[in-house]
């Protein structure tokens, strides 16, 4: 029963993923593949396998902290924090599984040693 103006407006708002991309999910799955590469190293090489190790975990930090400060702070997880934080569990197991397989080496080197002392203390 009347003439009523209104007014319409239409927001259209775009995300520019690639600078999201090539600043952050790239380098941080670098990294992980970077971290992968100590799986093929021999496990005696360790003056190789320890600084890949600590330079991916350090890399991975380091990521996450510029991340944290060039986004808004907000109240709630966001994607990118998943993503980074599961890629510094993968880059941080990396590490965790050198230590392992150098520490289980070393227990069966031992067995192996005392097993051999064991039998050529027997056969003198």
């Amino acid at each position: 029963t009347g003439w009523y103006n209104r007014l319409y407006i239409n927001f259209t708002l775009r995300r520019h993923i690639f600078f999201f991309l090539l600043q952050t999910y790239f380098p941080a799955t670098l990294m992980v593949m970077l971290s992968w590469v100590s799986f093929w190293i021999d496990r005696r090489a360790v003056p190789a396998r320890v600084p890949l190790g600590i330079t991916t975990v350090l890399t991975m930090s380091t990521i996450i902290t510029g991340v944290n400060a060039s986004m808004p702070r907000v109240s709630y997880i966001k994607a990118v924090d998943i993503y980074l934080w599961v890629s510094f569990v993968f880059v941080f197991l990396s590490v965790l599984e050198y230590a392992a397989v150098n520490y289980l080496t070393t227990v069966q080197e031992r067995k192996e040693r005392k097993l051999r002392d064991k039998v050529r203390f027997s056969i003198s």
